[in-house]
């Protein structure tokens, strides 16, 4: 009983924590909303623990079902949010990767270009 005092008491204290940095950024990089989504994700599942634990105890509990519900709702949308980001981190990555390989080819192109005029002035002479 003391175990699941103490976590619950953990998982308060985190949520502060994260409700008080929540609002002291209100823009945070996709890495960071990423990092956050996953810390939460870690919250949610020891939370959902704490309540299956509780319930092994009292099944019919309908508070405990209720809470157990809602924290898997939350624990689905966290991860839904989490997928979302990691994709748009991702497709920013590709495309940032390929813009570099458009310039490179272009700088490619343009030098090419140059020595071929190059080497046709040497022609005419």
């Amino acid at each position: 009983m003391k175990k699941i005092f103490l976590l619950c008491m953990a998982v308060t204290l985190t949520g502060i924590v994260n409700v008080t940095l929540a609002q002291e950024r209100p823009e945070i990089s996709d890495r960071a909303l990423s990092a956050q989504y996953k810390y939460e994700i870690n919250v949610l599942n020891s939370e959902i623990k704490t309540v299956k634990i509780k319930l092994r105890a009292d099944q019919k509990n309908p508070v405990l079902r209720a809470d157990l519900e809602d924290k898997q709702v939350k624990l689905n949308d966290v991860k839904t949010k989490k997928k979302i980001i990691d994709n748009a981190i991702k497709s920013k990555a590709a495309s940032e990767k390929a813009a570099r390989k458009a310039e490179k080819a272009e700088q490619n192109a343009l030098r090419r270009a140059d020595e071929a005029q190059r080497l046709r002035e040497k022609e005419r002479l």
